[in-house]
């Protein structure tokens, strides 16, 4: 099972171990933003697997989310 870095302007804000998490936390996200950023587009999702320490991991589409 993977877990999940989520990036804002790439930086790291915040880490989930589940899709519900990462899928809670945009809603909120977007909920939050409605103004400024409701298509979340400075979100990134980082997928991290068992081999993240070696890859850094890659890159989910976030509309995978909502």
């Amino acid at each position: 099972m993977a877990d999940y870095a989520i990036l804002l302007d790439g930086e790291r804000v915040a880490s989930m171990d589940s899709d519900d998490e990462v899928r809670s936390w945009l809603v909120k996200y977007r909920d939050d933003h409605v103004d400024d950023d409701p298509s979340a587009a400075h979100v990134q999702i980082l997928e991290r697997g068992a081999l993240a320490w070696l890859t850094g991991g890659k890159l989910v589409d976030r509309e995978l989310f909502l």
